[in-house]
């Protein structure tokens, strides 16, 4: 792999792992909302929100699953078969940054 795929692909992963960031500090958001809706005056989530939080819930089980098999030696192998064989399965192991990214370089 040359060094610019290299970079390329970090750079990937980097912007992923802030997207997820962003989109988990909103899901905690959304969850604290539903926490305090209960309480005087607390204003309930809208729909929405509580099912995009709910998506990003399942995102942040995704990414502790990449970052286990990220830490083992052949990740770099593993990692790419593990997400072939997901999707011949219809099975999603990529949390929703990167699936997006994914979708955005298949586009023309």
């Amino acid at each position: 792999m040359s060094q610019k795929k290299f970079l390329k692909a970090v750079d990937k992963v980097v912007n992923g792992l802030h997207q997820e960031r962003a989109e988990t500090q909103e899901m905690v958001k959304t969850f604290f909302k539903v926490l305090t809706k209960h309480l005087p005056k607390g204003k309930a989530p809208e729909d929405e929100e509580v099912q995009a939080a709910i998506e990003q819930l399942k995102d942040v089980h995704r990414m502790a699953g990449l970052l286990v098999f990220a830490t083992l030696p052949g990740s770099v192998i593993t990692l790419p078969a593990i997400c072939a064989l997901g999707k011949r399965y219809d099975i999603e192991f990529l949390p929703s940054a990167f699936r997006k990214e994914q979708e955005e370089t298949k586009e023309p």
